[in-house]
């Protein structure tokens, strides 16, 4: 998949993952998932690249950190 500037984007999830834990102060991805109101598997297998982000979840990051839904995406494809 190519970025809007046609390079090909890097799928890392992990990355807003662990920025969100950092910002909350949270050891693990469970208490993350307890944050964000979804079940920790689901983070466990989008941080593993079973999944991809949800919309859905992207909106509840969006609605519990007033992060930029433009930024929330951004991490996700960072390099």
């Amino acid at each position: 998949m190519k970025d809007r500037n046609g390079n090909w984007a890097v799928y890392t999830p992990h990355k807003l993952f662990d920025h969100l834990r950092d910002m909350y102060g949270l050891k693990t991805d469970a208490q993350l998932a307890q944050v964000l109101s979804t079940r920790s598997p689901l983070i466990s297998r989008i941080r593993n690249g079973a999944l991809r982000i949800t919309p859905a979840l992207i909106i509840e990051i969006h609605e519990q950190t007033n992060m930029p839904i433009a930024r929330i995406k951004e991490m996700c494809n960072e390099k």
